[in-house]
């Protein structure tokens, strides 16, 4: 039986499926520790040998986004995957060779936005027995839809472009938009999404521990910088609009604290960072009732920014070194977030460094003591260059840290209640983002001739998820 007719027999009853239900739309689901939860997995068997060219398509009636989930992926010298959409309209575009997304040979693949992805393999060199690759499933996200939880009067949280030089708010605030550069919007194993931020002058990023709960997942995480509305009056409330660029798609592990609830990761040396800048931390930490401002992705948002509370008052550090129910020696502050906030920078009014680190929200929203995680690092031995200051803006020098470029003895499955690092194996990790950048200047052209058993995977639907 050919692979074209066994697929056709198998996803029969999911396109038929597909056909008879509608989407149900349904508020944002948070896990227990408040992060966005935008998508789900849904299941495929399909194995594809190599060595002839084919087309196929996944499409997802309604969602956001999908993403595919690969196992078994060894091409041929030459060969490659192209993932893109069928929509003319949509350029976004990810290719794999060799063993694919950091040649590890299982992987989530980069999101195509929209309903529908089309998997295009190109098949030019000589294959072997065994050569090829399984699609187990994909990740679809969510219809955008939602039910908002903000407590008191309503949403405090404005477009990014509302504090762009200018602007009323930015009078105020004259800095708050060009240091919002720094803060990327981040798909996490294709279904959770959260708020990082790059520190330092080397090319670090942090966000909050229960982020990358796992610590393979900084492996299989979109880092997207510039994701925005293009104007304030443009709310882009939809997870994952307003598309900026996926500067890459792996980063190396550098420490973590479970108990802190932080996570420092360090991307590729290749990506190009210069246009984004770069937060400092404040040596000395928060002070009670000093006025703060928070960029951050919520729910997957565009970029936005709070700095009020209702009434116009400014946001404000409620208080400082307080246990709770989050930890031990929290920032309370009163600035509005949602899910997806997670990992989002609390930064000072007076003199635009972080305060703070956003991990835990509700009606009383509290946060990491910046203070707590430099002393976790340097217990750790971890250095980062420019990445602290004095409260007068004087810069600490660090030395830069030196990092192996591969650890034979990692293994991303094994975790302890803490972790430092010195460089997980990130194969060809630079190879992998200048394709993807490639395929974001090329995403208008496809291959120009390839065979095709014309096979889709129709709606692969289920009643099981919303």
């Amino acid at each position: 039986m050919t692979w074209s007719r066994r697929l056709k027999m198998l996803l029969a009853p999911l396109g038929l499926a597909a056909f008879l239900l509608q989407a149900s739309v349904t508020a944002v689901e948070y896990t227990s520790d408040g992060i966005a939860i935008v998508g789900t997995t849904e299941p495929l068997d399909v194995e594809v040998a190599a060595g002839a060219n084919r087309e196929d398509l996944i499409s997802y009636e309604f969602a956001s986004y999908i993403a595919v989930h690969f196992s078994s992926f060894n091409l041929p010298d030459g060969d490659s995957v192209v993932l893109s959409s069928p929509n003319e309209n949509i350029t976004v575009r990810h290719t794999y060779t060799g063993r694919g997304r950091d040649q590890s040979g299982t992987f989530i693949a980069s999101f195509i936005p929209g309903n529908s992805a089309t998997i295009t393999y190109i098949s030019v060199g000589e294959a072997s027995a065994g050569q090829g690759y399984k699609i187990t499933g994909f990740s679809r996200g969510y219809p955008t839809k939602r039910e908002e939880t903000i407590c008191g009067d309503g949403d405090q949280t404005l477009p990014a472009k509302c504090y762009a030089p200018g602007t009323n708010l930015s009078e105020g605030l004259p800095q708050a938009y060009t240091k919002a550069q720094a803060v990327a919007r981040l798909l996490i194993n294709g279904t959770y999404m959260c708020t990082g931020w790059l520190a330092g002058s080397e090319g670090h990023l942090f966000t909050n521990q229960h982020c990358f709960e796992q610590r393979d997942w900084t492996l299989t995480t979109d880092f997207e910088f510039g994701a925005e509305s293009t104007s304030c009056s443009d709310m882009c409330a939809t997870q994952l609009g307003c598309a900026g660029k996926i500067v890459a798609t792996t980063a190396t592990f550098i420490a973590d604290s479970e108990d802190i609830d932080y996570s420092v990761v360090k991307l590729p040396d290749c990506v190009d960072l210069s246009a984004y800048g770069y937060l400092q931390m404040r040596e000395a930490g928060p002070t009670l009732n000093e006025s703060i401002y928070v960029p951050q992705h919520p729910d997957g948002y565009a970029k936005r920014i709070v700095s009020t509370i209702d009434g116009g008052d400014s946001t404000t550090i409620r208080s400082v070194g307080e246990d709770g129910d989050c930890g031990k020696a929290q920032v309370g502050h009163d600035a509005d977030t949602m899910g997806g906030s997670s990992g989002s920078p609390l930064l000072s009014s007076s003199d635009n460094l972080v305060v703070a680190i956003h991990h835990c929200g509700g009606c009383t929203n509290t946060a990491v003591d910046v203070r707590t995680v430099l002393a976790d690092l340097a217990s750790k031995n971890i250095t980062i260059q420019h990445l602290v200051a004095s409260s007068d803006g004087d810069q600490k020098q660090r030395p830069p840290d030196n990092h192996n470029e591969y650890d034979d003895n990692s293994n991303p499955d094994t975790r302890s209640d803490d972790h430092s690092s010195e460089g997980d194996a990130i194969p060809d990790a630079c190879d992998d983002v200048e394709r993807h950048q490639q395929d974001e200047h090329d995403g208008d052209s496809g291959p120009d001739d390839h065979s095709s058993e014309g096979d889709a995977i129709p709606d692969a639907r289920s009643d099981d998820h919303p």
